[in-house]
């Protein structure tokens, strides 16, 4: 559930007055985004952890998902309290006004809980959904060996992902490994399973290679990849406290 307009200036006002900081972070942000992404997680992949026989692979992706949304939302928590902290002073070094920070401060949080919020979760539910189907894949790989790339075949396709539209490889091609959808922020396109067909020649096509999207998310055990996320790169004396997960503990849900 959404933080209400309350909980949001209490929030405010205890930045503004040095209450909370970098070094102490409102649980009620990383419990709010955590439960929100995790969400999305377990719909798209079909169940959460507790949900899989012990010991299979769908088990274990659940497991390092948890892990990963209960890292990234500590992550985004103290990158926005952050951003926030950075505006109670002016560029003179005098306080700014309480009404003047509240103004600048509901503009950050609605970026961070609204708009990259939404964002985030569709990219949580599109990379928990693509590795279901990836397990499936390969579970049925002997009746379906190639797959086909598709694209949404609109005016909205990008220019970089209609190249790879209608190409067939094996299911076991390296192919697979950069280009398994979803393959960019709000990605639409999907793969198809076939029994039998020609193989693409793919010489010259370039490959995927967005930083955060260039993977296959069957794969690897993360959703927001901790290596090149933007909220995972903070300062060398806040390192320690990223480890820890700024203190941070999963909520029960």
């Amino acid at each position: 559930m959404p933080l209400t307009n309350k909980e949001i200036e209490k929030i405010l006002r205890s930045i503004w007055n040095g209450d909370m900081s970098v070094f102490n972070l409102p649980e009620n942000i990383f419990e709010f985004t955590y439960s929100e992404l995790i969400k999305m997680v377990d719909n798209g992949f079909g169940g959460g952890v507790g949900d899989f026989t012990k010991g299979s692979v769908r088990a274990g992706k659940a497991l390092s998902y948890q892990n990963n949304i209960y890292t990234f939302s500590g992550a985004k928590t103290f990158n926005e309290v952050k951003d926030l902290s950075m505006f109670i002073f002016n560029e003179d070094g005098a306080k700014r006004p309480f009404k003047e920070f509240r103004e600048h401060g509901q503009r950050i949080d609605n970026t961070y809980n609204v708009d990259w919020l939404r964002t985030e979760q569709d990219t949580a539910f599109g990379m928990s959904q693509s590795a279901d189907k990836w397990i499936g894949i390969e579970e049925d790989q002997e009746l379906f060996p190639l797959l086909q790339y598709q694209t949404a075949a609109d005016e909205r396709v990008r220019d970089d992902h209609a190249q790879w539209d209608n190409i067939i490889r094996p299911v076991n091609d390296s192919f697979w490994d950069t280009n398994m959808p979803i393959n960019g922020w709000n990605c639409r396109c999907t793969v198809v399973r076939l029994s039998e067909g020609s193989e693409t020649n793919i010489k010259g096509i370039k490959l995927n290679d967005d930083k955060l999207f260039g993977v296959n998310p069957g794969k690897v055990d993360y959703i927001f990849d901790p290596k090149t996320h933007p909220y995972y790169k903070v300062e060398n004396k806040f390192k320690p406290m990223l480890k820890d997960n700024f203190g941070f503990k999963i909520p029960d849900k």
